[in-house]
C-alpha cells in the first residue's frame, strides 16, 4: 500500500519494542518532528498541503458543532484545518509539540490568530479546560510506544466535555500493520517533501500503523466509546486513513 511510510526506517518487531526502557529513546523519539519542520523551512518549503481535511468539516456539520463550542486541534501541524475554521469564526485552540511549526501557523494566518496557536506536549502536559470537539489528524501513528499511545488517548478522554466528541484520523487501511525503528528517530534520510517535488535530507521521525482490531482495542482500553468508524481516501497526502469518532465512557455505559 502506498504511503504506509515504510521508508521512514527499517522497521522493528513489537517484541523488541517492548524492551525499550531508556529515557533517551522513550522521551525523545517523537520530538524528531521538530527537527523535520526546521529542516524543511530552512529550504523555503512547507511540509504539508494547505488543503483542509474534509473529514473535519464532515464532523462539524454532522455533529452540529457550533461556533460557540470549544474546539481543540490536537497536533495541528501547519494549521491548515485550524486556520480554515478560525476564518469561519469557530472557537479553536490549536496545539503542537513543535514550536517551529506553531510559529509557522502564525505566519500562515497572517498573525491574526496568534493567541489560538500554542506549543504543547500532550504526553507530559495537561490543560485546565475541556472541549466540545477535539480532532487529531495524522498524529496517533507518530507515537510508537504503548505508553505514549495510551497517554494520547487518555488526554482526549480527560479533555472532552461530558457530551464532547473526538475525531481521530490515522494512517492505515485497517488491515496492514507496521512499526518503525525508534532508535533511528532523528537520523537524516533523503525524502521527497510532500508539498514539493524537491528531495531533502530530513529527520526520520517515527510511525506505528495498526489494524482496526488493535485500534479499537486501544480506544476501548482507554475508556472511550466508538460512535462511528470508516476508511477515508480524502485526507490530504494519504492514500488511506482510518477515521474514528469517539466519546468518553459515562457512568452506567
Amino acid at each position: 500500500m502506498k504511503n504506509l511510510r515504510k521508508y521512514e526506517s527499517s522497521g522493528i518487531s513489537n517484541k523488541k519494542l517492548d524492551t525499550y526502557k531508556t529515557d533517551k529513546i522513550e522521551n525523545n523519539y517523537y520530538k524528531a518532528y521538530e527537527n523535520r519542520y526546521s529542516q524543511v523551512y530552512e529550504n523555503g518549503m512547507l511540509w504539508s498541503s494547505k488543503e483542509n481535511t474534509p473529514e473535519v468539516l464532515k464532523c462539524v456539520n454532522k455533529y452540529k458543532i457550533s461556533k460557540k463550542d470549544k474546539i481543540l486541534d490536537l497536533g495541528c501541524g501547519e494549521g491548515r484545518d485550524a486556520i480554515y475554521l478560525l476564518n469561519k469564526e469557530y472557537n479553536v485552540m490549536a496545539v503542537d509539540y513543535s514550536q517551529t511549526v506553531i510559529e509557522k501557523c502564525k505566519e500562515l494566518s497572517d498573525n491574526k490568530y496568534n493567541e489560538c496557536f500554542k506549543q504543547f506536549d500532550l504526553i507530559n502536559e495537561k490543560m485546565n479546560c475541556k472541549f466540545d470537539f477535539i480532532y487529531s489528524i495524522a498524529v496517533l501513528h507518530m507515537f510508537v510506544l504503548e505508553e505514549h499511545r495510551n497517554k494520547f488517548l487518555s488526554f482526549i478522554r480527560e479533555h472532552l466535555t461530558e457530551d464532547g466528541i473526538c475525531l481521530i484520523c490515522v494512517l492505515g487501511d485497517g488491515k496492514q500493520e507496521y512499526v518503525s525503528n525508534i532508535e533511528e528517530a532523528f537520523k537524516k534520510v533523503k525524502r521527497t517533501v510532500m508539498n514539493n517535488n524537491n528531495e531533502l535530507e530530513i529527520a526520520t521521525t517515527s510511525c506505528k500503523i495498526v489494524n482496526w482490531k488493535n485500534l479499537e482495542k486501544e480506544i476501548k482500553n482507554n475508556n472511550l466509546i466508538i460512535k462511528e468508524k470508516w476508511i477515508s481516501t480524502d485526507v490530504p497526502e494519504f492514500e488511506y486513513s482510518m477515521c474514528i469518532v469517539v466519546k468518553k465512557v459515562k457512568k452506567g455505559e
